[in-house]
């Protein structure tokens, strides 16, 4: 099987090498120059997988149509705002399977990636089209450590045959027909995820990020079902699961966006600081939107679009979500 991953951030980095070390035929595209210089000269990522040894992707480049020329797969490991730029540039020439990494809406349109890949690439049946969404950091997949994920899709008889291919010894792949509900819980949860980074940065413990999470977690679903998605998935890997992850761990660069918020930096701030993408600040203003044109109830995800895009302080936020009506659970 040939294999394209387009992409060569951390996890796409990670993604190609995986896959490379099942034997299958790897080219992996990356847009930078300098990733592509390190990896070719080095067998490193030192840009985001700092480390960690690169051996077993075909090909590296920089030329897009080499990388989706003739391939029985292609892995979209690429920003969720940038996601319909890089792959307007070039259209696979046969009808390849689709694996979508990026975790976000599109800005502007409130697309999910799912529905971006098809309008762009409309010669690929919708049955193809397919998210991969879990608890995975790049660097612990890369360094070989035991995790689960879950890829949804349209049609069970395609999920089942991709995760034979995905899966390792060290990653397990579960699968789902309910696709809105897996794009959703990974894109919603970088926004709960800047939240409980904020939380870490105004100093407080685990009991209150714990409660941000358990009540995120039910804007989360009612976010998704409004959408379309199956409760049970929010539920799973690709939504608590990942939520999880996202909001404890020191790799998660949502959570780490958060903390410094927290600590006074602005978004503009945060961008200077990083070259990696922080989805969740991107994707609150999507989901802001979705639920003020539908009247969904989500006062975290407006604490957090308020404190992002309206400078408000994140005390003033918390001092109103607390004071709100007292409810029943």
């Amino acid at each position: 099987m040939k294999i394209g991953v387009i992409g060569a951030g951390g996890w796409g980095t990670t993604f190609a090498e995986m896959l490379g070390k099942k034997g299958f035929e790897v080219t992996l595209w990356s847009h930078s120059k300098k990733t592509l210089h390190s990896l070719k000269e080095w067998n490193e990522n030192i840009f985001y997988l700092k480390g960690v040894k690169i051996n077993h992707i075909k090909k590296i480049t920089n030329n897009l149509e080499e990388a989706l020329y003739t391939k029985d797969l292609i892995v979209l490991a690429v920003p969720a705002q940038k996601l319909r730029s890089v792959i307007k540039k070039n259209t696979p020439k046969n009808k390849p399977f689709i694996i979508n990494l990026a975790k976000g809406i599109e800005n502007g349109t409130n697309k999910r990636m799912s529905e971006v890949i098809k309008e762009v690439w409309s010669n690929i049946p919708s049955e193809s089209i397919m998210t991969l969404s879990g608890p995975n950091f790049a660097i612990e997949i890369a360094k070989e450590m035991p995790a689960a994920t879950v890829i949804g899709g349209k049609s069970e008889k395609i999920l089942k045959e991709i995760q034979k291919i995905v899966s390792t010894k060290y990653f397990r792949v579960y699968y789902t027909t309910d696709l809105i509900g897996v794009e959703l819980g990974g894109s919603l949860k970088n926004v709960l995820a800047i939240g409980a980074g904020i939380s870490d940065g105004l100093g407080f413990g685990d009991s209150s990020k714990s409660s941000l999470i358990v009540r995120g977690t039910a804007e989360l679903t009612r976010f998704g079902e409004f959408m379309g998605g199956k409760k049970e998935t929010f539920y799973g890997l690709s939504g608590m699961g990942d939520l999880i992850a996202t909001s404890f761990s020191k790799n998660s660069r949502n959570r780490w966006a958060g903390e410094e918020i927290g600590k006074g930096r602005t978004k503009e701030e945060i961008e200077e600081l990083t070259t990696k993408v922080v989805e969740g600040m991107y994707t609150v203003k999507s989901v802001y939107e979705i639920k003020k044109k539908n009247n969904i109830y989500m006062p975290i995800t407006d604490a957090i679009y308020n404190i992002i895009y309206k400078k408000n302080s994140p005390l003033k936020e918390l001092n109103q979500l607390m004071e709100r009506p007292m409810k029943k659970e």
